[in-house]
């Protein structure tokens, strides 16, 4: 009796453990597949031709960063008052579809998606595509897009992918010079303006260099010796913008991995230069 006892408890915990971890690894795969249904949400409301209804597909403060410009939404109100869909309509559209969506980071609260879109007349005809790396957050328990990289316009051809693609990832490597350089002076000089930069659970906004330097970010390169680029991936790439995702370790003065961290950094072309315009981390 003892024996059945002492068997069906052992039994019970590691049936217990095995289903505390099986949920522990669905995690990830749940917060996805949450961070899609907001996407469903956005592109769905955005169909609505009501910019009402499209901003509440939205986390605010809102930002949509790109080649262009661009400016940071406070409200939904605020938003909304920004969009005109006549205008839109009057190209001829009906419709937009996802032509692609996926996964790239998935943290706690945070997911980066890369997706591209198709707009199409009443008739089906395709018309203008882009591609975007969403930044997905969950926040009050509701999954919806904070911000939007936009590298731009599909349609790009090969050879002028590949040079976007060197410049951008040469743009990343002169960023992380500028974190290891202890001078916020080299850093400021790697980033394009307005920059965005969504970490920490904050969304922040520098419209200048000036801005920059009285921010908290300068101060943040004091915490650390060196910053490791681990990998630089490139994920979306158009003709003013690459979207590239990176992993990186911080270490200390004597080598010690600190802290690990991984995002997504969009990297433009404003007046001849390919510099980070906007960059999302899980953490740091």
């Amino acid at each position: 009796m003892k024996r059945t006892l002492v068997a069906a408890i052992v039994s019970a915990v590691v049936w217990s453990t095995g289903a505390v971890l099986g949920q522990a690894q669905a995690t990830p795969v749940l917060r996805s597949q949450e961070a899609m249904v907001a996407l469903d949400r956005y592109l769905e409301t955005w169909n609505s031709r009501d910019p009402s209804v499209w901003a509440s597909s939205l986390h605010f403060p809102h930002v949509r960063p790109g080649p262009g410009a661009f400016e940071m939404s406070q409200t939904p109100e605020q938003y909304a008052a920004g969009i005109d869909f006549g205008q839109t309509l009057k190209t001829g559209w009906h419709h937009s579809e996802w032509v692609s969506r996926d996964v790239l980071q998935a943290g706690a609260d945070k997911v980066h998606a890369a997706g591209a879109w198709q707009r199409y007349a009443e008739d089906g005809r395709p018309m203008t595509g882009s591609v975007i790396t969403y930044i997905v957050t969950r926040q009050q328990d509701r999954w919806a897009v904070q911000a939007r990289f936009a590298a731009g316009p599909t349609g790009i051809d090969a050879p002028a992918a590949a040079r976007n693609s060197a410049a951008a990832l040469a743009a990343v490597d002169t960023f992380m010079r500028g974190w290891n350089s202890h001078d916020p002076k080299p850093l400021a000089a790697a980033l394009h303006y307005p920059h965005v930069r969504i970490g920490d659970g904050l969304l922040e906004i520098w419209k200048s260099p000036d801005e920059f330097f009285a921010g908290r970010d300068p101060g943040r390169q004091r915490t650390w010796f060196q910053t490791r680029l681990d990998r630089a991936r490139v994920v979306q790439v158009a003709a003013g913008g690459v979207n590239v995702t990176v992993s990186f370790t911080r270490l200390g003065r004597d080598g010690r991995e600190l802290a690990r961290d991984e995002g997504v950094f969009l990297v433009v072309l404003r007046d001849g230069t390919w510099k980070l315009q906007a960059r999302s981390t899980m953490g740091s």
